[in-house]
Protein backbone atom coordinates (compact mmCIF):
# COMPACT_ATOMS: atom_id res chain seq x y z
CA UNK A 1 0.00 0.00 0.00
CA UNK A 2 1.53 3.64 -0.61
CA UNK A 3 2.03 5.50 2.33
CA UNK A 4 1.63 9.50 2.70
CA UNK A 5 0.35 11.93 -0.19
CA UNK A 6 1.47 10.78 -3.90
CA UNK A 7 2.14 13.50 -6.45
CA UNK A 8 1.36 11.17 -9.44
CA UNK A 9 -1.24 8.70 -10.10
CA UNK A 10 0.29 5.27 -11.06
CA UNK A 11 -1.41 2.76 -13.58
CA UNK A 12 -0.41 -0.43 -14.50
CA UNK A 13 -0.78 -1.84 -17.64
CA UNK A 14 -1.46 -5.08 -17.94
CA UNK A 15 -2.71 -8.15 -20.82
CA UNK A 16 -6.04 -8.73 -20.98
CA UNK A 17 -5.71 -12.73 -21.22
CA UNK A 18 -2.95 -13.09 -18.87
CA UNK A 19 -2.89 -10.20 -16.72
CA UNK A 20 0.94 -9.75 -16.92
CA UNK A 21 2.68 -6.31 -17.00
CA UNK A 22 3.09 -5.05 -20.53
CA UNK A 23 6.32 -2.59 -21.21
CA UNK A 24 6.06 -0.41 -24.31
CA UNK A 25 2.74 1.20 -24.11
CA UNK A 26 1.77 4.49 -24.91
CA UNK A 27 -0.55 6.36 -22.69
CA UNK A 28 -1.76 9.70 -23.34
CA UNK A 29 -3.70 12.41 -20.98
CA UNK A 30 -6.40 14.01 -22.99
CA UNK A 31 -7.45 18.04 -22.34
CA UNK A 32 -10.32 19.68 -23.46
CA UNK A 33 -10.90 19.21 -27.34
CA UNK A 34 -9.23 15.66 -27.32
CA UNK A 35 -5.73 17.41 -27.35
CA UNK A 36 -3.21 15.64 -25.88
CA UNK A 37 -2.35 17.23 -22.86
CA UNK A 38 0.97 14.37 -22.07
CA UNK A 39 2.55 11.16 -23.61
CA UNK A 40 4.22 8.58 -21.47
CA UNK A 41 5.08 4.94 -22.16
CA UNK A 42 5.01 2.01 -20.00
CA UNK A 43 8.07 0.90 -18.68
CA UNK A 44 9.66 -2.60 -18.20
CA UNK A 45 7.34 -3.40 -15.00
CA UNK A 46 4.15 -1.74 -16.86
CA UNK A 47 3.97 1.43 -14.49
CA UNK A 48 3.16 4.90 -16.31
CA UNK A 49 3.38 7.39 -13.68
CA UNK A 50 0.70 10.67 -14.25
CA UNK A 51 1.02 13.66 -12.71
CA UNK A 52 -1.53 15.01 -10.38
CA UNK A 53 -3.74 17.97 -11.46
CA UNK A 54 -7.10 19.64 -10.02
CA UNK A 55 -9.18 18.64 -12.35
CA UNK A 56 -12.69 16.19 -11.81
CA UNK A 57 -12.07 14.25 -14.34
CA UNK A 58 -9.00 12.27 -15.68
CA UNK A 59 -9.14 11.36 -19.20
CA UNK A 60 -6.80 8.73 -20.94
CA UNK A 61 -6.34 6.84 -23.91
CA UNK A 62 -3.64 3.46 -23.80
CA UNK A 63 -2.87 2.67 -27.13
CA UNK A 64 -2.63 4.65 -30.43
CA UNK A 65 -5.62 7.10 -31.59
CA UNK A 66 -8.05 4.94 -32.92
CA UNK A 67 -8.73 3.67 -28.94
CA UNK A 68 -11.15 4.73 -27.04
CA UNK A 69 -11.23 7.55 -24.10
CA UNK A 70 -10.89 6.46 -20.72
CA UNK A 71 -12.74 8.79 -18.05
CA UNK A 72 -12.10 8.22 -14.68
CA UNK A 73 -13.38 10.44 -11.61
CA UNK A 74 -9.66 11.71 -10.23
CA UNK A 75 -10.95 12.72 -7.15
CA UNK A 76 -11.54 8.71 -6.03
CA UNK A 77 -8.44 7.36 -7.21
CA UNK A 78 -6.25 6.25 -4.96
CA UNK A 79 -2.56 5.88 -5.06
CA UNK A 80 -2.15 2.35 -5.10
CA UNK A 81 -1.77 1.25 -9.12
CA UNK A 82 -4.56 1.10 -11.12
CA UNK A 83 -4.25 -1.35 -13.94
CA UNK A 84 -5.28 -0.95 -17.27
CA UNK A 85 -5.62 -3.38 -20.12
CA UNK A 86 -3.90 -2.89 -23.05
CA UNK A 87 -5.42 -3.34 -26.43
CA UNK A 88 -5.58 -6.18 -28.35
CA UNK A 89 -4.24 -5.35 -31.43
CA UNK A 90 -1.67 -2.96 -30.24
CA UNK A 91 1.49 -3.97 -31.94
CA UNK A 92 3.90 -2.45 -29.48
CA UNK A 93 1.84 -5.31 -26.57
CA UNK A 94 2.48 -7.88 -28.67
CA UNK A 95 5.84 -9.98 -30.01
CA UNK A 96 7.18 -11.19 -26.72
CA UNK A 97 6.44 -8.11 -24.42
CA UNK A 98 4.12 -9.39 -22.20
CA UNK A 99 5.59 -11.86 -20.09
CA UNK A 100 3.32 -14.81 -18.71
CA UNK A 101 3.17 -14.91 -14.92
CA UNK A 102 5.24 -17.62 -13.30
CA UNK A 103 4.79 -19.34 -10.46
CA UNK A 104 5.16 -18.45 -6.98
CA UNK A 105 7.59 -21.20 -6.38
CA UNK A 106 10.34 -19.63 -9.51
CA UNK A 107 10.32 -16.05 -8.72
CA UNK A 108 13.90 -16.42 -10.60
CA UNK A 109 12.75 -16.79 -13.61
CA UNK A 110 10.02 -14.63 -13.51
CA UNK A 111 12.88 -12.17 -12.76
CA UNK A 112 14.79 -13.11 -15.73
CA UNK A 113 12.29 -13.02 -18.35
CA UNK A 114 11.21 -9.29 -16.88
CA UNK A 115 14.50 -8.20 -17.95
CA UNK A 116 14.85 -9.25 -21.61
CA UNK A 117 11.93 -7.00 -22.16
CA UNK A 118 12.58 -3.91 -24.75
CA UNK A 119 13.28 -0.92 -22.99
CA UNK A 120 9.93 1.88 -23.52
CA UNK A 121 10.42 3.89 -26.33
CA UNK A 122 11.39 7.40 -26.87
CA UNK A 123 8.91 9.66 -28.49
CA UNK A 124 8.58 12.40 -30.72
CA UNK A 125 5.75 14.40 -32.20
CA UNK A 126 5.55 15.70 -35.75
CA UNK A 127 2.79 17.54 -37.50
CA UNK A 128 2.01 18.15 -41.30
CA UNK A 129 -0.06 20.89 -42.59
CA UNK A 130 -2.66 19.44 -45.49
CA UNK A 131 -4.64 22.85 -47.68
CA UNK A 132 -7.99 21.89 -49.45
CA UNK A 133 -7.80 21.63 -53.12
CA UNK A 134 -9.03 24.74 -53.75
CA UNK A 135 -6.07 26.18 -51.90
CA UNK A 136 -3.73 24.55 -53.46
CA UNK A 137 -1.55 27.92 -55.16
CA UNK A 138 -0.57 28.83 -51.31
CA UNK A 139 1.73 25.65 -51.09
CA UNK A 140 3.87 27.18 -53.59
CA UNK A 141 6.96 28.25 -51.24
CA UNK A 142 8.37 31.61 -52.65
CA UNK A 143 11.85 31.31 -54.32
CA UNK A 144 14.27 33.67 -55.21
CA UNK A 145 14.76 32.60 -58.68
CA UNK A 146 10.46 32.80 -59.32
CA UNK A 147 8.31 34.27 -56.75
CA UNK A 148 4.83 32.98 -57.70
CA UNK A 149 2.02 34.95 -57.76
CA UNK A 150 -0.30 36.17 -55.17
CA UNK A 151 -3.15 34.18 -54.34
CA UNK A 152 -6.61 36.89 -55.36
CA UNK A 153 -7.26 37.65 -51.78
CA UNK A 154 -3.80 36.73 -49.88
CA UNK A 155 -5.76 38.49 -46.43
CA UNK A 156 -8.39 35.72 -46.20
CA UNK A 157 -8.22 32.93 -43.91
CA UNK A 158 -8.03 29.52 -45.09
CA UNK A 159 -9.08 26.31 -43.51
CA UNK A 160 -6.98 23.06 -43.33
CA UNK A 161 -5.82 19.73 -41.88
CA UNK A 162 -3.23 19.47 -39.61
CA UNK A 163 -1.86 15.99 -39.20
CA UNK A 164 -0.25 15.03 -35.80
CA UNK A 165 1.84 12.05 -35.91
CA UNK A 166 3.95 10.31 -33.37
CA UNK A 167 7.77 8.48 -33.63
CA UNK A 168 8.31 5.63 -31.19
CA UNK A 169 12.43 5.43 -30.55
CA UNK A 170 12.90 1.59 -29.22
CA UNK A 171 16.79 0.85 -28.74
CA UNK A 172 17.62 -2.48 -29.82
CA UNK A 173 21.18 -2.12 -28.09
CA UNK A 174 24.41 -1.01 -29.02
CA UNK A 175 26.89 -2.60 -31.14
CA UNK A 176 30.18 -2.04 -33.03
CA UNK A 177 30.27 -1.04 -36.33
CA UNK A 178 33.08 -1.01 -38.99
CA UNK A 179 36.42 -0.62 -38.92
CA UNK A 180 37.76 3.34 -39.22
CA UNK A 181 41.49 2.70 -38.95
CA UNK A 182 43.90 0.44 -37.39
CA UNK A 183 47.80 1.30 -36.55
CA UNK A 184 50.56 -1.30 -35.50
CA UNK A 185 53.09 -0.25 -32.87
CA UNK A 186 56.12 -1.65 -31.97
CA UNK A 187 57.48 -2.43 -28.51
CA UNK A 188 58.61 0.83 -26.38
CA UNK A 189 56.78 2.85 -29.10
CA UNK A 190 53.83 5.60 -29.00
CA UNK A 191 51.64 6.85 -32.03
CA UNK A 192 49.42 10.22 -31.96
CA UNK A 193 46.25 9.68 -33.71
CA UNK A 194 43.79 13.11 -34.48
CA UNK A 195 40.22 12.10 -34.26
CA UNK A 196 38.16 14.39 -36.07
CA UNK A 197 34.12 14.22 -35.87
CA UNK A 198 31.95 16.11 -38.07
CA UNK A 199 29.23 14.37 -37.29
CA UNK A 200 27.83 16.57 -34.56
CA UNK A 201 27.49 20.39 -34.09
CA UNK A 202 30.81 22.57 -33.22
CA UNK A 203 29.06 24.96 -30.68
CA UNK A 204 30.21 24.60 -26.93
CA UNK A 205 27.01 23.19 -25.94
CA UNK A 206 25.61 19.80 -24.83
CA UNK A 207 25.00 17.72 -27.72
CA UNK A 208 21.60 16.57 -29.28
CA UNK A 209 20.83 12.93 -29.19
CA UNK A 210 20.86 11.49 -32.06
CA UNK A 211 17.78 10.25 -32.83
CA UNK A 212 16.94 14.19 -31.80
CA UNK A 213 19.13 15.15 -34.55
CA UNK A 214 18.14 13.18 -37.12
CA UNK A 215 14.22 14.61 -36.44
CA UNK A 216 15.91 17.97 -37.16
CA UNK A 217 16.59 16.73 -40.52
CA UNK A 218 13.57 14.78 -41.28
CA UNK A 219 11.22 18.64 -40.66
CA UNK A 220 11.18 21.24 -42.31
CA UNK A 221 13.31 24.43 -41.82
CA UNK A 222 10.64 27.22 -42.31
CA UNK A 223 9.91 26.62 -38.31
CA UNK A 224 13.18 27.11 -35.56
CA UNK A 225 13.26 25.22 -32.10
CA UNK A 226 10.84 25.37 -29.31
CA UNK A 227 7.71 24.23 -31.37
CA UNK A 228 5.27 21.39 -29.95
CA UNK A 229 6.08 19.52 -32.93
CA UNK A 230 8.95 19.00 -35.60
CA UNK A 231 6.78 20.45 -38.69
CA UNK A 232 6.80 18.51 -42.18
CA UNK A 233 6.58 20.02 -45.39
CA UNK A 234 2.91 20.75 -46.50
CA UNK A 235 0.25 18.63 -48.51
CA UNK A 236 -2.68 19.02 -50.50
CA UNK A 237 -4.85 17.15 -48.50
CA UNK A 238 -7.16 15.67 -51.40
CA UNK A 239 -8.43 12.78 -49.53
CA UNK A 240 -7.79 12.65 -45.60
CA UNK A 241 -7.41 8.75 -45.71
CA UNK A 242 -5.01 9.25 -48.40
CA UNK A 243 -3.06 12.07 -47.11
CA UNK A 244 -2.97 9.91 -43.36
CA UNK A 245 -1.39 6.99 -45.54
CA UNK A 246 1.18 9.22 -47.35
CA UNK A 247 2.15 11.09 -44.04
CA UNK A 248 3.29 7.73 -42.51
CA UNK A 249 5.11 6.22 -45.15
CA UNK A 250 6.78 9.94 -45.93
CA UNK A 251 8.04 9.99 -42.00
CA UNK A 252 8.87 5.97 -42.19
CA UNK A 253 11.07 6.89 -45.60
CA UNK A 254 12.60 10.11 -44.35
CA UNK A 255 13.60 9.05 -41.11
CA UNK A 256 15.48 5.84 -42.96
CA UNK A 257 17.14 8.16 -45.29
CA UNK A 258 18.28 10.93 -42.94
CA UNK A 259 19.51 7.91 -40.08
CA UNK A 260 21.71 7.06 -43.04
CA UNK A 261 22.66 10.41 -43.94
CA UNK A 262 23.64 11.27 -41.06
CA UNK A 263 26.50 7.81 -40.72
CA UNK A 264 27.77 9.45 -44.02
CA UNK A 265 28.87 12.50 -41.95
CA UNK A 266 32.91 12.54 -42.25
CA UNK A 267 34.30 10.72 -39.60
CA UNK A 268 38.44 11.00 -40.02
CA UNK A 269 40.89 9.25 -37.65
CA UNK A 270 44.61 9.96 -39.01
CA UNK A 271 48.34 9.88 -37.34
CA UNK A 272 49.34 13.43 -36.18
CA UNK A 273 52.39 14.72 -37.73
CA UNK A 274 52.34 17.99 -36.68
CA UNK A 275 49.84 20.12 -34.79
CA UNK A 276 46.32 18.93 -34.58
CA UNK A 277 43.15 20.58 -36.64
CA UNK A 278 40.82 22.31 -35.28
CA UNK A 279 37.85 21.11 -33.38
CA UNK A 280 40.05 17.76 -33.56
CA UNK A 281 40.95 15.13 -30.54
CA UNK A 282 44.20 13.43 -30.06
CA UNK A 283 44.31 9.87 -28.78
CA UNK A 284 48.07 8.25 -27.89
CA UNK A 285 48.25 4.88 -27.86
CA UNK A 286 51.70 3.21 -26.26
CA UNK A 287 52.76 -0.46 -26.53
CA UNK A 288 54.60 -0.57 -23.27
CA UNK A 289 55.48 -4.14 -23.73
CA UNK A 290 59.49 -5.57 -24.39
CA UNK A 291 58.18 -7.50 -27.24
CA UNK A 292 55.31 -8.65 -29.78
CA UNK A 293 53.65 -5.75 -32.09
CA UNK A 294 50.19 -4.10 -30.30
CA UNK A 295 47.32 -3.35 -33.05
CA UNK A 296 44.77 -0.84 -32.05
CA UNK A 297 41.59 -0.80 -34.21
CA UNK A 298 39.41 2.26 -33.99
CA UNK A 299 35.87 1.06 -34.57
CA UNK A 300 32.77 3.53 -35.03
CA UNK A 301 29.78 2.56 -32.48
CA UNK A 302 26.28 2.82 -33.70
CA UNK A 303 23.06 1.59 -31.94
CA UNK A 304 20.21 0.41 -33.39
CA UNK A 305 16.53 0.89 -33.66
CA UNK A 306 12.86 -0.15 -34.16
CA UNK A 307 11.28 3.10 -35.12
CA UNK A 308 7.26 3.43 -35.33
CA UNK A 309 5.45 5.65 -36.76
CA UNK A 310 1.80 5.42 -35.37
CA UNK A 311 -1.21 6.43 -37.00
CA UNK A 312 -1.81 10.42 -37.79
CA UNK A 313 -4.09 11.91 -35.58
CA UNK A 314 -6.44 14.61 -37.45
CA UNK A 315 -7.83 18.00 -36.75
CA UNK A 316 -9.27 20.90 -38.69
CA UNK A 317 -7.11 23.63 -38.53
CA UNK A 318 -7.28 28.00 -39.39
CA UNK A 319 -4.42 28.97 -41.79
CA UNK A 320 -4.18 32.84 -40.76
CA UNK A 321 -2.04 35.17 -42.91
CA UNK A 322 -0.30 38.41 -41.24
CA UNK A 323 1.25 41.52 -42.32
CA UNK A 324 3.04 43.03 -39.81
CA UNK A 325 4.09 47.21 -40.02
CA UNK A 326 7.77 48.62 -39.55
CA UNK A 327 9.29 44.75 -39.17
CA UNK A 328 12.31 45.93 -41.59
CA UNK A 329 14.49 47.43 -38.69
CA UNK A 330 17.50 46.69 -37.04
CA UNK A 331 15.68 45.72 -33.67
CA UNK A 332 13.54 43.51 -35.24
CA UNK A 333 16.28 41.36 -37.40
CA UNK A 334 18.81 40.94 -34.50
CA UNK A 335 15.42 39.77 -32.35
CA UNK A 336 14.39 37.15 -34.90
CA UNK A 337 17.65 36.58 -36.79
CA UNK A 338 17.64 32.87 -35.76
CA UNK A 339 14.32 32.08 -37.44
CA UNK A 340 15.01 34.91 -40.42
CA UNK A 341 18.32 32.89 -41.12
CA UNK A 342 15.90 29.33 -41.31
CA UNK A 343 13.20 30.73 -43.47
CA UNK A 344 15.33 33.21 -45.96
CA UNK A 345 13.94 33.31 -49.12
CA UNK A 346 17.41 34.61 -50.94
CA UNK A 347 19.80 32.36 -49.50
CA UNK A 348 22.64 34.69 -51.11
CA UNK A 349 21.86 37.62 -47.88
CA UNK A 350 22.66 34.66 -45.36
CA UNK A 351 25.73 36.46 -45.18
CA UNK A 352 24.42 40.14 -45.16
CA UNK A 353 21.95 39.29 -41.98
CA UNK A 354 24.48 37.52 -40.32
CA UNK A 355 26.32 40.88 -40.69
CA UNK A 356 23.17 42.93 -39.43
CA UNK A 357 23.10 40.90 -36.55
CA UNK A 358 26.32 40.55 -35.26
CA UNK A 359 27.89 43.88 -36.37
CA UNK A 360 27.83 46.59 -33.77
CA UNK A 361 27.57 48.84 -36.76
CA UNK A 362 27.27 46.77 -39.97
CA UNK A 363 27.92 48.67 -43.76
CA UNK A 364 24.43 51.04 -44.86
CA UNK A 365 24.92 48.31 -48.25
CA UNK A 366 24.40 45.57 -46.51
CA UNK A 367 21.45 46.77 -44.28
CA UNK A 368 19.82 48.50 -46.98
CA UNK A 369 19.58 45.13 -49.15
CA UNK A 370 18.01 43.13 -45.59
CA UNK A 371 15.74 45.57 -45.10
CA UNK A 372 14.15 45.78 -49.00
CA UNK A 373 14.07 42.28 -49.25
CA UNK A 374 11.95 41.93 -45.87
CA UNK A 375 9.52 44.76 -47.25
CA UNK A 376 9.16 43.17 -50.73
CA UNK A 377 8.32 39.66 -49.03
CA UNK A 378 6.33 41.57 -46.17
CA UNK A 379 3.83 39.13 -45.73
CA UNK A 380 5.61 35.57 -45.68
CA UNK A 381 8.68 37.59 -43.09
CA UNK A 382 5.75 38.80 -41.08
CA UNK A 383 4.49 34.65 -40.83
CA UNK A 384 8.06 33.83 -39.61
CA UNK A 385 8.15 36.33 -37.00
CA UNK A 386 4.62 35.37 -35.68
CA UNK A 387 5.26 31.85 -35.54
CA UNK A 388 8.77 32.28 -33.94
CA UNK A 389 7.47 34.79 -31.78
CA UNK A 390 6.35 35.20 -27.92
CA UNK A 391 3.16 33.36 -27.41
CA UNK A 392 1.61 36.56 -24.93
CA UNK A 393 2.68 38.98 -28.00
CA UNK A 394 0.86 36.52 -30.27
CA UNK A 395 -2.08 36.10 -28.33
CA UNK A 396 -2.57 39.66 -28.64
CA UNK A 397 -1.82 40.08 -32.38
CA UNK A 398 -4.79 37.25 -32.79
CA UNK A 399 -6.86 38.80 -30.77
CA UNK A 400 -7.19 41.68 -33.28
CA UNK A 401 -7.87 39.09 -35.91
CA UNK A 402 -12.02 37.40 -36.89
CA UNK A 403 -12.74 34.58 -38.57
CA UNK A 404 -14.52 34.45 -41.58
CA UNK A 405 -18.29 34.27 -39.01
CA UNK A 406 -17.10 37.13 -37.33
CA UNK A 407 -16.15 35.31 -34.54
CA UNK A 408 -12.71 36.18 -32.46
CA UNK A 409 -9.81 34.25 -33.48
CA UNK A 410 -8.74 32.82 -29.95
CA UNK A 411 -12.07 31.84 -29.32
CA UNK A 412 -11.61 29.19 -32.23
CA UNK A 413 -8.64 28.52 -32.14
CA UNK A 414 -5.72 27.59 -29.96
CA UNK A 415 -2.65 29.56 -29.74
CA UNK A 416 -0.24 26.95 -30.96
CA UNK A 417 1.36 27.02 -34.03
CA UNK A 418 1.27 24.05 -35.91
CA UNK A 419 2.96 24.63 -38.86
CA UNK A 420 3.91 27.27 -41.70
CA UNK A 421 2.18 27.17 -45.06
CA UNK A 422 3.43 29.81 -47.80
CA UNK A 423 2.76 33.43 -45.86
CA UNK A 424 -0.01 31.65 -43.84
CA UNK A 425 0.49 30.05 -40.01
CA UNK A 426 -1.72 27.11 -38.83
CA UNK A 427 -3.73 26.91 -35.99
CA UNK A 428 -5.62 24.22 -34.66
CA UNK A 429 -9.20 24.98 -33.46
CA UNK A 430 -10.80 23.94 -30.58
CA UNK A 431 -14.01 22.14 -32.20
CA UNK A 432 -14.66 21.11 -36.03
CA UNK A 433 -18.02 22.76 -35.54
CA UNK A 434 -15.90 25.16 -36.05
CA UNK A 435 -15.01 24.51 -39.61
CA UNK A 436 -16.94 24.37 -43.36
CA UNK A 437 -19.68 21.54 -43.20
CA UNK A 438 -18.10 19.75 -46.20
CA UNK A 439 -14.17 19.86 -43.74
CA UNK A 440 -16.46 18.56 -40.93
CA UNK A 441 -17.97 15.64 -43.09
CA UNK A 442 -14.51 15.17 -44.54
CA UNK A 443 -13.27 14.77 -40.91
CA UNK A 444 -15.77 12.59 -39.39
CA UNK A 445 -15.70 10.23 -42.87
CA UNK A 446 -12.19 9.77 -41.87
CA UNK A 447 -12.64 9.40 -38.53
CA UNK A 448 -15.24 6.62 -39.31
CA UNK A 449 -13.07 4.13 -41.55
CA UNK A 450 -11.13 1.04 -40.64
CA UNK A 451 -8.22 1.54 -38.39
CA UNK A 452 -4.76 2.00 -39.90
CA UNK A 453 -1.97 -0.29 -38.92
CA UNK A 454 1.43 1.66 -37.06
CA UNK A 455 3.99 1.19 -39.81
CA UNK A 456 7.39 -0.01 -38.07
CA UNK A 457 11.38 -0.04 -39.40
CA UNK A 458 14.64 -1.04 -38.23
CA UNK A 459 17.71 2.21 -38.33
CA UNK A 460 21.42 2.26 -37.16
CA UNK A 461 22.39 5.36 -35.97
CA UNK A 462 25.89 6.30 -34.91
CA UNK A 463 26.53 7.12 -31.27
CA UNK A 464 29.26 9.80 -30.36
CA UNK A 465 32.60 9.09 -30.13
CA UNK A 466 35.16 6.11 -31.44
CA UNK A 467 35.25 2.69 -29.64
CA UNK A 468 39.19 1.15 -29.35
CA UNK A 469 40.03 -2.37 -29.59
CA UNK A 470 43.49 -3.87 -29.09
CA UNK A 471 45.02 -6.75 -30.71
CA UNK A 472 48.63 -8.34 -29.40
CA UNK A 473 50.70 -10.44 -31.85
CA UNK A 474 53.23 -12.16 -30.14
CA UNK A 475 57.17 -11.93 -30.91
CA UNK A 476 57.00 -15.11 -33.12
CA UNK A 477 54.72 -13.96 -35.62
CA UNK A 478 56.23 -10.12 -35.67
CA UNK A 479 59.80 -11.96 -36.60
CA UNK A 480 58.09 -14.23 -39.25
CA UNK A 481 56.56 -11.41 -40.74
CA UNK A 482 60.00 -9.38 -40.76
CA UNK A 483 61.26 -12.31 -42.56
CA UNK A 484 58.69 -11.81 -44.85
CA UNK A 485 59.07 -8.16 -45.55
CA UNK A 486 62.67 -8.58 -46.14
CA UNK A 487 62.30 -11.39 -49.06
CA UNK A 488 59.22 -8.94 -50.12
CA UNK A 489 60.28 -5.44 -49.42
CA UNK A 490 56.92 -3.65 -51.36
CA UNK A 491 54.57 -5.38 -49.88
CA UNK A 492 56.13 -6.20 -46.74
CA UNK A 493 55.80 -2.77 -44.45
CA UNK A 494 52.59 -3.88 -42.20
CA UNK A 495 53.21 -1.10 -38.99
CA UNK A 496 50.33 1.31 -40.43
CA UNK A 497 47.51 0.12 -42.18
CA UNK A 498 44.14 1.83 -42.77
CA UNK A 499 40.86 0.53 -44.14
CA UNK A 500 37.53 2.60 -43.96
CA UNK A 501 34.73 0.15 -43.34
Amino acid sequence: MATGWQDAWTFRIVDQDTGAAVSGVPVTVLQEGGRGGGYWVSDGDGLVRVPKHDHARLRLRVGLRNEETIELDARSLPDDPIPLTAPRDLPLARGGNAVAPAPEVAPAVTATAASTQPPPGHLIRFSRIGVLPQDREITGAPDAAHIVAPPPDPTTMRYGVVLELELIWQSLGAQAGDTLYSVSVGPGEEVKVAVSDGRWRKKPIAHDRPLQIVAKMVGARQLGEGVDAVPLEPCVASDLAGAATDTVRLLADRTTKMSEALRRRPLGITELDGDKAPGSSVRTLRNMRSEGVLTYHFVEPVERYRVIVRTPRLQAALLVPFRLPNIATREVVRRFGYALRRSLLDRALASDVEQVIGADEPPAGVEQRVYAHIAAHLPYYSATIIAAGDPAERFFALAKLRDPRGRPLTDIIENVVMGRVGNYVAFPLRSDDFTTPELRAALAAAGRGPARPALEVQVTLPIPGVWLRSELFPAQVAVQEDSSAERNPDTGRTERRKQRG
